[in-house]
């Protein structure tokens, strides 16, 4: 039986498109929704070829012909429509039909020489599956690029060289070839910033000492209540936080417990202090359905810009393949506030709605779905604010369209010890962030005396698995960003 929690979410599916679909929100919905395979990785391969009139759509009783060409376009009517992925396509095509149509699945609904093009796309995963597991590494396939393990002197050491369809990534293309190349920023990537455009990262995450009042005094962004944001229904910004409301506060106990590993709150903290902009990652794990408790397992974090949709789908499809071959299902996602509260902003709990109606399922399916923010240097506390979050169907007022964010009271397990995964994780997050012009200088003082190391090895201390108790652990992950 759906608890009541779950139902509230299913009457809200109906208003599903209505959320904010800015191109922001787009690139981060994409980091989750997982669909980043494009028609030309498929190309590349040899699953699909281009030709004339070689995909179909059959809808209502009427058919549909179109051209795949070798750029990964569809071509349709002549030279008269161009759609750069089979969702844009089907949703066009559909809607001459039907008017009224507002979205649906298009690689379900386009055929390839007469197979739906998601059997085809389902093959093509298994096959990079079958790489994988055979340890032939696709490019950008985290925790599979080097190899950690301790020397004969106990020392942790490494071989690596440190040189939904309606929300398909439409317009990516592949960049396997390139995948290498952006891994790291390049150098000239640095030079076309000019000063001006890089803010002195001691102001920049001290406090917000950036933010002033007009009368010259320090201000901080300011957060909503829920209930004041409905006075405020008009004048909503993507930008603008609203507090999380307490369950018992609304009558209602938390549908379901959480746990955390303390490797997952390791790999999350330590990729969050390394940058001065907003990361995002996929959170992994088990979900009981009988006894309705979540274990977050492990952290994935993408390695890439959040306006990097080319790389994002990719780097998506690699992570899936990982959580796949690991037994875990992916459970929910992470991003950081660098230096604001670790509210979520109105952008934050419409992506947050969205993730959790494409995991819920329903039924001995439904699965949930947890918002984690992670604020590494936020006010002066030497530890990270962390903070899980749910949003619930508003119950005030449904013509706000905006759910409340929920508090989520979450306990943490204390690891063994470190596994290898999350060690490669570090060391291609490091890598891979420490030639950006946002990076954290970690010798810099971060507040009074206190280094940026300093900050950040205080707020890995407790998450710390048991066989650190000698503090080589800590000391080769600090080694990773000095």
């Amino acid at each position: 039986m759906k608890n009541t929690f779950e139902e509230e979410c299913n009457s809200m599916e109906e208003d599903n498109d209505s959320l904010d679909a800015s191109p922001g929100l787009k690139a981060k919905r994409s980091l989750l929704t997982g669909h980043g395979v494009t028609l030309k990785m498929l190309m590349d391969d040899h699953f699909v070829e281009p030709g004339n009139g070689c995909l179909s759509i059959d809808y209502l009783g009427q058919k549909f012909k179109a051209d795949l060409l070798e750029s990964g376009q569809i071509q349709w009517d002549g030279h008269n429509h161009l759609f750069n992925s089979p969702s844009a396509w089907a949703i066009h095509v559909k809607k001459l039909v039907n008017p009224d149509k507002k979205s649906g699945c298009g690689w379900a609904s386009v055929k390839y020489n007469g197979k739906k093009l998601d059997l085809v796309k389902s093959s093509w995963l298994r096959k990079m599956g079958q790489k994988m597991a055979s340890g032939i590494t696709p490019p950008l396939t985290p925790s599979s690029e080097m190899n950690l393990s301790m020397d004969e002197n106990g020392s942790y050491s490494d071989s690596m060289d440190c040189n939904g369809d309606k929300m398909d990534n439409e317009g990516a293309v592949d960049l396997r070839s390139e995948a290498t190349k952006a891994r790291v920023p390049t150098t000239a990537d640095k030079k076309n910033n000019t000063r001006e455009d890089i803010i002195n990262k001691d102001d920049k995450l001290q406090n917000n000492e950036n933010l002033q009042n007009k009368n010259g005094t320090k201000a901080k962004p300011k957060i909503m209540t829920y209930a004041n944001l409905l006075k405020e229904k008009s004048k909503l910004l993507s930008t603008m936080q609203v507090e999380c409301m307490q369950f018992k506060k609304i009558g209602k106990i938390q549908p379901f417990t959480v746990s955390i590993s303390t490797n997952c709150l390791l790999l999350m903290d330590f990729h969050c202090h390394l940058t001065t902009s907003e990361v995002v990652g996929y959170l992994a794990g088990k979900w009981n359905n009988q006894t309705q408790h979540m274990t977050v397992v492990q952290a994935f974090p993408c390695k890439c810009k959040l306006d990097d949709k080319e790389n994002a789908g990719l780097i998506e499809t690699m992570i899936q393949h990982d959580i796949s071959l690991r037994g875990l299902s992916l459970i929910g996602w992470y991003h950081s506030h660098p230096i604001a509260a670790v509210e979520p902003s109105v952008h934050d709990i419409n992506c947050q709605m969205q993730y959790q109606l494409k995991l819920k399922g329903d039924g001995a399916s439904y699965q949930p779905c947890l918002g984690v923010i992670c604020g590494p240097y936020r006010d002066n506390s030497k530890t990270s604010d962390v903070k899980a979050f749910y949003v619930m169907p508003s119950v005030e007022e449904r013509s706000l369209d905006l759910g409340m964010p929920m508090n989520m009271r979450t306990s943490s397990q204390q690891d063994v010890f470190l596994t290898q995964d999350v060690l490669q994780e570090m060391k291609m997050l490091a890598a891979f962030y420490r030639e950006g012009s946002d990076s954290v200088s970690f010798s810099d003082i971060w507040h009074l005396n206190t280094t940026y190391l300093h900050k950040f090895t205080a707020s890995l201390m407790d998450k710390l698995p048991q066989d650190n108790s000698d503090g080589r652990l800590l000391k080769y992950i600090i080694s990773l960003v000095t």
